[in-house]
C-alpha cells in the first residue's frame, strides 16, 4: 500500500501561496521582535502583540497547509466566503496591534511594528480579493 504524497508547488508560487508565506515569516519575525526587546513581557502592548501574532501564525498556517497538501478537495467548503472575514479580522488586529506597539519608542517595538503593519497590508489584499472574487461569483450565477 503506497501513499501518494502529492503537493501543490504551483501554490507555492502563486501571488496567494507567497502571500501566505510572507505573513508566516513576518509574523514570526515580528514575534521575535517583542520577545527580544528590551521591555519587560509584562507590558500589555508587547502581550497583545504577541498574542495577535500567535494567532495570526496559527490562522495562516491553517490557510496555508491544507491548500499546499490538498486537504479536503473533496468538501464542499467555500473557501471565499470564510476567506474574507478571517483576513479582514487579522488585517484589522495586526493593524491595532502595530498601532499599540508603534507608540512605545522602542527599537524592537518599531521593528514589530513594521511587520505587523506589512501582514496588515498583505491580509487587506487578501480580504480584498476574496472580496472580488466572491462578488464577481454572485454575478455570475445569477440567473434572469
Amino acid at each position: 500500500m503506497s501513499v501518494n504524497h502529492d503537493y501543490d508547488r504551483k501554490y507555492l508560487r502563486s501571488i496567494e501561496g507567497l502571500c501566505k508565506i510572507t505573513c508566516l515569516l513576518c509574523g514570526f519575525i515580528g514575534f521575535l521582535c517583542i520577545a527580544c526587546s528590551s521591555v519587560r513581557l509584562s507590558n500589555f502592548r508587547g502581550c497583545f502583540y504577541m498574542i495577535v501574532a500567535v494567532v495570526g501564525f496559527v490562522t495562516t498556517l491553517a490557510l496555508f497547509v491544507p491548500r499546499y497538501l490538498r486537504l479536503g478537495q473533496g468538501w464542499r467548503l467555500d473557501g471565499t466566503r470564510w476567506s474574507l472575514p478571517v483576513h479582514a479580522a487579522l488585517a484589522l488586529s495586526h493593524f491595532i496591534a502595530s498601532g499599540l506597539v508603534l507608540s512605545l519608542d522602542i527599537g524592537g517595538y518599531t521593528a514589530a511594528a513594521f511587520f505587523g503593519l506589512t501582514i496588515f497590508s498583505i491580509n487587506a489584499l487578501e480580504a480584498y480579493g476574496s472580496y472580488r472574487r466572491s462578488r464577481q461569483r454572485d454575478v455570475a450565477t445569477q440567473t434572469v
